[in-house]
């Protein structure tokens, strides 16, 4: 059996002296009459701009800028050169996850993406009256024996419906299935509600729980995690939801990855 080709992108950036901004990342066209139209035209806009046009080769965007910045960084004899921190990263992730949350107000979508190059945590979309969840989230998944990926990171909060802290265990667990040690599938099938606790990833009772649980009846879902000490109330509410009771973000993975293997 042949060996399946590897991939090429084009790659258009800058090379400065320390670092690599990067303007785009494409695949290269298949065909080659397109693919060097394409360079031509590309290092034209590029070369007004001081930048260059390259040609990489990899299984993946991001692998083929790994692999591309390694030979800078051996031609430079700089080992610490890296992709400048106003790089245009958006073509580049390694992998995404999406996972729901819920307020008495409407369902909100958290969705966490993670991208090489420098190390970064970012949130957007969150509640302004919640100044540290990034460090919370951060320092749960550390504490529960989890790794927080390398490279850069970032959760958006799609109308965050005037919650804060409930949507923790929602933006950990989708930090965790991008970074590959969740399966991404497992979260289309539930609703994550909880707060968590940096030092120990303890998911912490909260205002509001059953109504952001009725909120997710009402949207159609009928599996909704939620913290321990509150899965009493939540199953008291008579919605015949299946109630999940998790004292912590290491047993919701658990439980997490019992669920994708029963799917």
């Amino acid at each position: 059996m042949a060996a399946t080709p590897i991939p090429e992108f084009i790659i258009v950036g800058r090379q400065d002296a320390a670092s690599y901004t990067l303007w785009d990342i494409a695949p290269a066209p298949a065909d080659l009459t397109r693919r060097r139209r394409a360079v031509e035209e590309l290092e034209v806009e590029a070369g007004d701009a001081l930048g260059q046009v390259d040609i990489i080769k990899g299984a993946t965007a991001a692998e083929a800028l790994d692999s591309f910045l390694d030979g800078l960084r051996w031609a430079s004899g700089n080992p610490e050169y890296a992709l400048a921190p106003n790089s245009n990263t958006s073509n580049l992730a390694v992998a995404a996850a999406c996972a729901n949350g819920a307020a008495r107000a409407g369902m909100v979508l958290v969705e966490a993406t993670v991208w090489p190059g420098p190390d970064g945590f970012r949130i957007t979309g969150w509640h302004h009256y919640d100044s540290t969840p990034d460090k919370r989230i951060r320092d749960a998944i550390v504490s529960s024996g989890f790794t927080f990926p390398d490279g850069g990171v970032s959760v958006r909060i799609d109308n965050h419906q005037g919650v804060a802290g409930t949507l923790d265990l929602a933006a950990a667990c989708t930090i965790l299935a991008a970074s590959g040690q969740l399966d991404p599938g497992v979260l289309d099938q539930v609703v994550l509600l909880g707060e968590l606790r940096g030092f120990d990833g303890a998911i912490d009772s909260l205002p509001g729980i059953t109504d952001a649980a009725t909120t997710a009846h009402l949207n159609g879902h009928r599996t909704v995690f939620v913290p321990a000490r509150q899965a009493h109330d939540v199953r008291a509410l008579g919605l015949g939801l299946n109630v999940v009771g998790v004292r912590d973000l290491a047993a919701a993975v658990t439980t997490l990855r019992a669920l994708g293997d029963l799917a």
